[in-house]
């Protein structure tokens, strides 16, 4: 049995035709899911615990936002994105796109038909406050989250996932990555190039601040691509820099390793103080947030044990599985939160966040490990619409050629 559970980060392995696979980047992606699901597990302990006094008010406004995850998981996309485009080996536009369609929209389809199977049928979740911003019917929900624009019809996060808001802002970026890197690299000088990127990327953080502060949470340019993209920008020049550097094949450094905790430190408190503060010390997290995204990175780069540890298996593992966590961790989290409500009867935040890590994080990732196990990780193989069109012509046809073939 315990070889078996050893042997998983092994037998579920990112399935990549790749040989420039760094699983640190996954490691990163761990660093991104895991205060996501802390927050959401913690905010729903905190639901349903109904009698905060004044100091656990206080206490709990300062949990370390999800959103912090989310930065991190943009950076890494435009490093993934761009890699091919700025190592020399750039997809043609046909196969970009049909990888994205093929290899995302499988799971994230059965996940919202899921979800809008299930809330046709059960009653309406409690203490979710998402779900009821929207008043629209659940199945004009259901289409607008199909085509990635609920938050620019709606004005809100999705009704039946609102974590899949991130994933539209993805989808933004896929739709203009080709233009932008093919833009970016008319720049022929690897230098200047990075400084004209990092230039950008200051620029870019300065307008997301501005939207996000002077434009309507609601508004249509506040649900862009515009207010988030200075992740995948900063992505973009990480990647060119590291291309041009050949980072993760420089010696360690344990220099690296203090930046490793600097970063995490930071992007934390990053997260714990981003709401109703004034624009001026909001634009500055934004930029402690870069920079400690940035310290992440080069320490799974070039750290010591930093990089080591980013680069276990099970946690390359559970990194590279994010996407799968992401996509059902809310669902599991908020419906365990309902169940456990009525066993349990939190006496004070510290138990009802305690008691809501402990049951619901390894729930949440058991269930997103199985999802990603039975239905991502088919969709990572390039040529499985292709095995599957087969597997089906077999199973209708095949009887069918057996009946009409003559008999001899």
């Amino acid at each position: 049995m315990l070889s078996w559970i050893g042997g998983l980060p092994t037998t579920l392995s990112r399935v990549t035709n790749s040989t420039t696979y760094v699983p640190q980047i996954d490691g990163l992606r761990f660093l991104a899911i895991l205060p996501v699901l802390i927050y959401h597990a913690g905010a729903r302990g905190e639901r349903f615990y109904q009698h905060l006094s004044g100091a656990e008010i206080v206490v709990a406004q300062y949990l370390p936002h999800g959103s912090l995850g989310v930065s991190l998981f943009f950076f890494v996309s435009g490093y993934i994105i761009a890699y091919p485009f700025l190592s020399g080996r750039a997809p043609s536009l046909k196969h970009f796109f049909l990888r994205r369609l093929t290899r995302l929209e499988p799971p994230y389809v059965v996940v919202m038909l899921g979800c809008f199977a299930i809330l046709s049928i059960v009653p309406a979740p409690m203490e979710a406050p998402n779900f009821y911003f929207t008043q629209a019917p659940l199945w004009q929900s259901l289409l607008a989250s199909l085509t990635y624009s609920h938050s620019l019809v709606f004005g809100e996060h999705p009704r039946l996932n609102p974590p899949t808001w991130s994933l539209e802002r993805e989808v933004q970026f896929y739709v203009l990555a080709p233009l932008i890197l093919y833009v970016y690299g008319k720049i022929r000088v690897r230098g200047l190039r990075v400084g004209v990127g990092v230039a950008l990327t200051v620029v870019l953080l300065v307008l997301g601040a501005v939207i996000s502060d002077r434009l309507d949470r609601t508004g249509f340019v506040r649900n862009t691509l515009l207010a988030e993209s200075y992740g995948f920008m900063l992505g973009i020049v990480a990647c060119d820099y590291v291309v041009w550097k050949n980072s993760f094949s420089m010696p360690p450094k344990a220099i690296f390793d203090i930046g490793f905790v600097i970063g995490l430190i930071g992007i934390l408190f990053t997260g714990a103080v981003q709401f109703n503060v004034p624009f001026h010390f909001e634009m500055a997290n934004s930029f402690l947030r870069a920079t400690c995204i940035l310290l992440l990175f080069m320490a799974a780069a070039r750290g010591t044990w930093s990089k080591a540890f980013l680069g276990l298996p099970w946690i390359a593992l559970i990194g590279g599985a994010c996407y799968s966590i992401y996509l059902v961790h809310l669902p599991v989290i908020q419906a365990g939160a309902q169940v456990l409500s009525k066993f349990v009867v939190f006496r004070s935040l510290a138990e009802a966040w305690v008691v809501s890590w402990a049951v619901l994080v390894p729930v949440t990732l058991m269930v997103g490990m199985l999802f990603y196990a039975l239905v991502e990780r088919p969709c990572m193989d390039p040529r499985w619409p292709e095995k599957a069109w087969h597997r089906v012509v077999q199973i209708f046809a095949g009887p069918w050629f057996n009946r009409s073939a003559p008999e001899t």
